[in-house]
């Protein structure tokens, strides 16, 4: 880390004061930092600005940011195409006109989503130069709508923590002793730090919210199986989603239109769009979540708040008590609710460990799948074998794997869904932790829970490399709510949304948390907090580049 850049950006903080403008001014001036999709796609109509020069100023920002300065490190990959397929599209939109609100579009995907033309890591040195045959679902998804896909995002190792043994750890945008929770490490830091417009996460039990909330911008986790995994590598399939992240709902809900498609590959999204036929016809004509966009979506809806879950951090509870007020401003009825002793142990304690610990059992028949996929005989096809090489070669390496992975696959050797107990985990518990979690929402009339999304800031950086010392964090034993979303026979949306900063300057998001199939109904309530708030700011650490700034037409 440049410890001089750090200084030098801190005094254009002016006490503290983060200072944004909007990415289209009042004098019709393109500026790149925050640009959202609206933004750039009028820079684009206007003619002042084309998709190859705007991954130019996103590729520039990346040189200086990430790759230098105070080194984000959010990024594995960068698509050595990607000014060559932005140039395709701008003459594709100059003959035919763009294919939707994504054409041109900079996209990074996290490292464990499968694209045809770069490697896909998964986070792990022994995959760094693994490409695979194919795109994934989405992956493709986003090219057919003009999306630019910019590169690879970097993430944890096996989707777990923001370290890996590729390129080492990711640091938090706005304060680079931080981390920037994990597994999308990358995903968040970049978008938080205006790298690219759009990034794609995967979600097991709170890899999109997690980076979304410690680095300040929004993130999705919808029903699992909305959104086809075919083509991610797995964490663990009973649970596993990608989700959308942005730094607004409106380009959240955009992104989310091309990504959550039907897929015959994926056994789970059929029965999901089946049940998404069921509950609405003219769902065969796709779903448009921009129809949730309403800035009176809370008002008269009726909203639970988990009082177990507002412990930990003053500086947060406050902030959240504020998000609240500001709720109740917009119409919205807030309810208190307390969770019952049986409850909190089963998701928010000793049963949540438990749940995941059970559904790893099938990790090593869908990782060694996914490995079979792979046409290159370099790529290991066992669990066994990742583990020797880990054990003979990476250990021994400047960026050694950490311990959690290790557990994950020496577990998966002795482990496997014969057992009987996992099959009383898919027969009777989830089904059961699931009904506990809708019966919540019966019980109080609700029409979603809201909470802060994680009792602390953003963590001091600690992995196999080097360890921060940070006196400034404070540490909390609240139960953790980030992973009720994932866990359960069928996902519930939770959506996360900028609530504000604390004295550090670190971000930090409410949740909107709601029951299955519903995620027009959290964007809608992001979308109307997010506008009567406008929380989120950019990082003074990583300002606007000379050049950035474009007059429009």
């Amino acid at each position: 880390m440049n410890r001089s850049f750090t200084h030098k950006v801190a005094l254009m903080m002016l006490g503290g004061t983060m200072l944004t403008q909007p990415s289209i001014a009042a004098d019709k001036t393109f500026r790149l930092e925050e640009a959202t999709i609206s933004d750039i796609q009028q820079a684009f109509s206007s003619g002042s600005l084309t998709g190859a020069a705007l991954v130019q100023l996103y590729l520039e920002r990346i040189a200086a940011y990430d790759k230098a300065g105070p080194n984000i490190n959010s990024i594995i990959t960068i698509n050595p195409k990607a000014r060559e397929e932005a140039a395709a599209l701008d003459r594709e939109r100059a003959t035919k006109g763009p294919r939707g609100p994504l054409h041109g579009i900079p996209v990074l995907l996290k490292d464990n989503i499968d694209t045809f033309d770069m490697a896909t890591s998964n986070g792990s040195a022994i995959l760094k130069d693994a490409v695979p045959p194919r795109d994934a679902t989405i992956t493709k998804a986003l090219r057919d709508a003009g999306a630019v896909i910019l590169g690879k995002a970097a993430m944890g190792e096996f989707a777990g923590g923001s370290y890996n043994s590729v390129t080492g750890q990711t640091s938090n945008p706005f304060h680079l002793k931080r981390n920037t929770g994990g597994s999308s490490s990358g995903s968040g830091a970049a978008i938080s730090a205006n790298f690219a417009v759009l990034a794609i996460g995967t979600d097991t039990s709170t890899s999109v919210r997690g980076p979304a909330s410690y680095t300040g911008i929004v993130g999705l986790r919808p029903t699992t199986g909305l959104i086809s995994r075919s083509g991610i590598a797995p964490k663990n399939l009973n649970f596993d989603s990608a989700g959308p992240m942005a730094r607004t709902v409106t380009d959240v809900a955009l992104m989310l239109n091309v990504i959550a498609t039907r897929d015959a590959s994926d056994p789970l999204n059929v029965e999901v769009w089946t049940e998404v036929d069921k509950r609405d016809p003219s769902a065969t004509k796709g779903l448009d979540f921009t129809k949730a966009l309403d800035p009176n979506a809370i008002k008269g809806k009726k909203f639970g708040i988990p009082r177990d879950l507002f412990e930990g951090d003053p500086e947060i509870i406050a902030l959240a008590e504020k998000a609240l007020e500001d709720i109740r401003k917009q119409g919205g009825e807030t309810i208190d609710i307390r969770f019952d002793t049986n409850f909190i142990e089963n998701h928010l304690r000793g049963g949540v460990r438990k749940m995941r610990d059970l559904s790893d059992y099938r990790f090593r028949e869908d990782w060694e799948k996914y490995l079979a996929t792979f046409t290159s005989p370099k790529v290991p096809k066992t669990v066994a074998e990742f583990v020797r090489i880990y054990e003979t070669e990476i250990m021994k390496s400047p960026l050694p794997v950490e311990d959690s992975v290790m557990r994950l696959l020496k577990t998966a050797l002795t482990t496997s869904t014969s057992a009987p107990e996992y099959k009383n985990f898919l027969e009777k518990l989830m089904p059961q932790w699931t009904a506990e979690k809708l019966a919540v929402f019966e019980r109080y009339g609700i029409d979603a829970l809201v909470f802060p999304y994680v009792p602390t800031f953003a963590q001091p950086i600690n992995n196999p490399v080097y360890k921060i010392d940070d006196s400034s964090f404070v540490k909390s034993d609240a139960p953790v709510p980030a992973t009720m979303g994932g866990y359960s026979s069928v996902g519930f949306p939770s959506i996360v949304v900028p609530m504000g900063y604390g004295s550090q300057g670190l971000p930090m998001t409410i949740t909107f948390f709601g029951k299955p199939y519903e995620e027009a109904k959290v964007i809608g309530f992001a979308y109307a907090y997010e506008q009567a708030t406008k929380h989120r700011k950019p990082s003074p650490l990583v300002p606007p580049l000379n050049g950035e700034t474009v007059i429009l037409q």
